[in-house]
């Protein structure tokens, strides 16, 4: 048998990088799929392109007339060591479109590993062509590393094509803390649905029960009221766009703050059963909530 020369060597697989991103507010970053443990949404999309990081999932179901979409952009100029090997991504580069990478990762198996990042910690998601498995850097005094397992990518459109003729001016804008406080007392009680109403510049959100008497309500900005609580106000319906929310997603909105504490939330609605919320994300990012009401 011959054997090998010191000087020959054994070949060995390249370990390359595909994508890299270190965000400095790890904790915020973990928010984000707080909010997603809320909303039950198990499989969670992430795109990874040339302009930054892109998240969109949402409760979308043909049996539910209520929905919401979360579309996340996470921007290249606001993080560090960003990084994406084109060569290895996805999709490829066209005259039509940019690369990206896609990744397909599980609620269950984000939250067992995030649950330990801190305030004070930064992390570093990356993927190399030796595993399939997301490696995960959580740093301060000292760095941990873990991984995540990987889904399989589950194609699902969620279509915000009918917000893109809205405009960009929000009806209103709200302290995030205090929408969020609102949204937590409208999940106290019977409430079956939450119902936004939006007005040029101001808004009235009411809880129904099932039989649709109001269990709360609370008013931000130019609504119609009295100083008499005992007396109902009759409202020009053509004055405002309403869209209805269902429970379960109100309960979700309440987690929104924690993703940027001392921000505003901008409400943007140009039609009925289409409401669109927008906040920053610490500071690296930005958050756009659809809410879709087709009852």
């Amino acid at each position: 048998m011959e054997l090998l020369s010191r000087e020959e060597k054994i070949p060995k697989e390249i370990d390359v990088v595909v994508y890299s991103a270190e965000i400095t507010n790890g904790y915020v970053f973990r928010q984000i799929f707080e909010l997603y443990d809320k909303l039950v949404i198990e499989g969670i999309p992430v795109y990874f392109k040339e302009s930054g990081i892109t998240i969109r999932t949402g409760t979308s179901s043909s049996r539910d007339s209520m929905k919401l979409i979360s579309d996340i952009e996470i921007y290249t100029d606001d993080i560090i060591n960003y990084y994406l090997n084109e060569d290895l991504a996805t999709i490829k580069r066209t005259e039509d479109q940019s690369p990206c990478y896609i990744e397909e990762l599980n609620i269950n198996t984000v939250k067992s590993v995030f649950k330990s990042i801190a305030k004070s910690n930064s992390v570093r998601i990356y993927k190399t062509t030796l595993s399939d498995d997301v490696f995960i850097e959580i740093k301060g005094l000292t760095t941990e590393h873990s991984r995540l397992s990987t889904s399989k990518y589950r194609k699902v459109h969620y279509d915000i094509s009918e917000y893109q003729d809205e405009s960009e001016k929000p009806n209103l804008k709200i302290e995030i803390s205090q929408f969020c406080t609102t949204m937590k007392g409208m999940t106290r009680g019977d409430a079956e649905y939450t119902s936004f109403k939006v007005f040029p510049d101001g808004m009235m959100i009411e809880g129904r029960n099932g039989t649709g008497s109001i269990t709360k309500d609370m008013k931000w900005g130019n609504v119609p009221i009295t100083q008499d609580p005992n007396i109902e106000v009759d409202v020009d319906r053509s004055s405002y766009f309403e869209t209805k929310v269902s429970s379960s997603s109100i309960k979700a909105l309440t987690k929104i703050s924690s993703m940027s504490t001392y921000s505003i939330i901008k409400i943007i609605s140009f039609r009925d059963g289409l409401l669109r919320l927008n906040h920053k994300i610490g500071d690296f990012g930005e958050h756009n909530i659809y809410l879709v009401d087709n009852s």
